[in-house]
């Protein structure tokens, strides 16, 4: 695994990049971007090692989002490149669509970062924020998390242990050479751990 630092810069043009794509996604809003960036960074994670923008995430009642979010997308709209337009999606709620209003900077992306990305919004296509945020309510990750408390951190590792709910992936076995592995290393490990003289 590559230890990703947290990059601000990255998420912002992924944003960006995700409003642009889903500009005629119907259910596309607020929620649902959240959704997207988290499933995009924990893909990218499973497939590659690494996530795409190093954040951390943590569990919030809707679900999955991340940390800095708040920050980021407050910024952008200071700086007029992003809002959120606010759409009568049927009584009583209110969409938050967010809106890029300015192109991403592409060079701040790599290709396999697009290709998760866009692997994920086409996964998504046609699911409310309702929908994503209950798919994401069923991966280990989240629900480990948010019993401890919401706004608990969901560990990147945890993706590799619940892959079917993660991503309709099946997990494979273990295999008896990696079982193997495991129990010698456990009992090398046991052995250092003994005080001296035992």
């Amino acid at each position: 695994m590559k230890l990703v630092l947290p990059n601000d810069d990255k998420l912002k043009e992924l944003i960006l990049y995700v409003s642009t794509q889903s500009v005629d996604d119907t259910w596309f809003g607020a929620v649902k971007l959240n959704k997207i960036l988290f499933y995009a960074d924990f893909l990218s994670y499973l497939k590659r090692g690494e996530s795409i923008t190093g954040q951390e995430y943590f569990a919030l009642r809707e679900g999955p989002a991340p940390k800095r979010m708040l920050p980021i997308t407050d910024k952008m709209i200071s700086d007029g490149e992003f809002a959120y337009q606010l759409l009568d999606v049927g009584m009583p709620h209110r969409q938050k669509k967010p809106i890029a209003l300015r192109p991403p900077d592409l060079k701040k992306l790599r290709a396999e970062d697009i290709a998760i990305v866009n692997e994920v919004i086409d996964k998504l296509r046609g699911m409310n924020g309702t929908q994503t945020s209950e798919m994401s309510h069923r991966f280990a990750g989240y629900v480990a998390a948010f019993a401890q408390g919401e706004k608990t951190k969901i560990p990147y590792s945890t993706v590799r242990f619940d892959t079917k709910e993660f991503w309709g992936i099946e997990t494979p076995p273990l295999s008896q050479k990696l079982i193997s592995y495991g129990k010698q290393l456990a009992k090398k490990l046991g052995k250092r751990a003994q005080p001296a003289g035992v």
